[in-house]
């Protein structure tokens, strides 16, 4: 997110930023609706206090266990020029013989073009990231991302231009819950750097309500508190979101059948010794 007006469009991410070499599986569309809000009341002015309403949609198109790829966009609503798209290329940590998971995307790719009398949305941002997922549980990624839009759109409030910063995350071990009403709990945390709107730090605990559904909500604080709606310092997000597989899951693997029993010898049976 940036302000009302200056906003991302989000691949898979952990809280805030895209900082996670996860890819949407093939033909799985993930749909995400992310609030922020906070707890000063807004008074009239000339731009907007508040973020509006994410709804994106993000799907995995190819079929391949070696290198996946998925295509998405976002609707910022209410917004003059509501669409943005987000693509993110990865190799899972499994097909790199268990070293390192790779990503690399582009998001933030807007429709309207930044001119030198108004602000638009082709932000452009190209990262990367690195992912190790820990032996107790849960992953630690690192990376970092250029700026491709005007220089506007990364002039911070002290006037000074960050195109380029880091990206980080973790995530804990599933904390397994296993209720009917919540299956587990994981804790996450990212950061994407920069004195510029799109700096920040989020911390969310992820509440799954079933493999496929879950909420996310926690704090996000801002790196540039002048460059947010009402030069708000942190919001807190609520994120809901879902997967919806669009093929079948794949047959369980049968269970090879056990051997059968010896027949119980007849009482007259011949006993050996």
């Amino acid at each position: 997110m940036f302000t009302a007006t200056q906003v991302k469009a989000t691949p898979s991410t952990t809280v805030w930023a895209p900082s996670t070499t996860y890819i949407q599986p093939y033909l799985t569309p993930h749909l995400t609706y992310d609030t922020y809000f906070w707890k000063k009341i807004a008074t009239p002015t000339a731009g907007s206090q508040v973020f509006p309403i994410d709804t994106g949609l993000t799907m995995g198109i190819l079929p391949f266990e070696s290198v996946n790829l998925e295509v998405g966009f976002d609707l910022m609503l209410p917004s003059a020029d509501p669409f943005l798209f987000n693509a993110k290329l990865g190799i899972p940590e499994t097909a790199l013989g268990g070293i390192v998971g790779v990503a690399v995307g582009i998001y933030g790719v807007g429709t309207k073009k930044t001119t030198d009398a108004a602000l638009g949305t082709d932000y452009n941002i190209a990262y990367g990231q690195l992912q190790k997922n820990l032996p107790w549980g849960g992953y630690l990624s690192v990376g970092g991302y250029y700026g491709l839009g005007a220089k506007a759109l990364f002039t911070g409030s002290d006037a000074k231009v960050t195109r380029a910063g880091f990206i980080g995350g973790i995530a804990s071990p599933d904390i397994v819950i296993d209720k009917p009403w919540l299956k587990k709990i994981i804790l996450a945390a990212d950061v994407q750097t920069g004195k510029t709107a799109s700096g920040a730090v989020g911390f969310s605990p992820m509440f799954y309500f079933t493999d496929t559904v879950s909420v996310l909500t926690g704090p996000i604080y801002f790196l540039d508190k002048a460059a947010q709606p009402g030069g708000a310092q942190y919001m807190w997000t609520v994120q809901l979101d879902v997967d919806m597989a669009l093929l079948p899951a794949p047959p369980a693997a049968a269970a090879a059948p056990a051997p059968a029993a010896a027949p119980a010898p007849a009482a007259d049976a011949p006993k050996a010794g």
